[in-house]
């Protein structure tokens, strides 16, 4: 039923230096949600499939995972991308043989309390202020290349110092997000939210209310030396 009302998937975690939280939805012109999140002690990930049917979701699920083990294993966030490329090269040709793969962006967190921050095709990355918003070492300009092209793709790549982030908020998201809401409103609703998972799951309305019919996902994050103090 691609018309039924689905209620958003969120999360939240914290680490020793971030807090983080994403909300995912499914469009309203597929049967299932072909993009993924993940948090993790040591970043996060916003994965966006590509493929038709559901080789989209099965692309987006094996990178998304890719990314997580690798994140665990000390890899930065261009070295995570380049394995889930691998990965979904790899399914593509000898096990789905169908067109597809993925696009995405990574954030890797240094014991400094720094991010670095890592992306391929139309997943984009922007600082949310207290009146602005800002995309990310122009992480979102366009790419022809994508996770699982089977070309040698280099992502586009940064580092955000501690001071980078101070008291504004990174966005990930997909292209079902930031192609349809304004700066505007994602600076009122990340502002005025009592927690980063409810800007979350508001953010993901938000674009659904303004005719995405893509599949949704936002992950955010902060400094913990930024929460409201009680």
């Amino acid at each position: 039923m691609s018309g039924a009302v689905v209620a958003p998937e969120a999360r939240t975690m914290r680490t020793r230096d971030f807090e983080m939280a994403f909300a995912t939805r499914r469009g309203s012109r597929r049967t299932v949600n072909q993009d993924r999140a993940r948090l993790c002690e040591h970043g996060l990930c916003v994965i966006d499939g590509m493929g038709g049917g559901e080789a989209g979701e099965v692309f987006a699920e094996l990178a998304a995972n890719r990314v997580e083990r690798s994140l665990a294993l000390g890899e930065g966030p261009e070295g995570s991308l380049a394995g889930a490329s691998a990965d979904l090269a790899t399914l593509r040709r000898a096990v789905l043989r169908a067109p597809g793969g993925a696009t995405g962006c990574v954030c890797a967190f240094d014991e400094g309390g720094s991010c670095q921050l890592a992306a391929l095709g139309d997943v984009r990355a922007f600082l949310v202020g207290e009146d602005d918003v800002e995309e990310v070492c122009e992480l979102g300009s366009s790419s022809r290349g994508y996770l699982g092209d089977g070309r040698a793709c280099a992502p586009r790549s940064c580092v955000l110092a501690e001071k980078g982030l101070g008291s504004r908020v990174l966005l990930v998201c997909s292209d079902g997000f930031w192609r349809y809401v304004t700066a505007r409103e994602l600076v009122r609703i990340v502002r005025a939210a009592p927690s980063l998972e409810a800007a979350a799951v508001r953010l993901v309305g938000l674009a659904r209310s303004c005719a995405s019919p893509d599949d949704v996902t936002v992950a955010l994050c902060r400094p913990l030396a930024e929460l409201p103090k009680d």
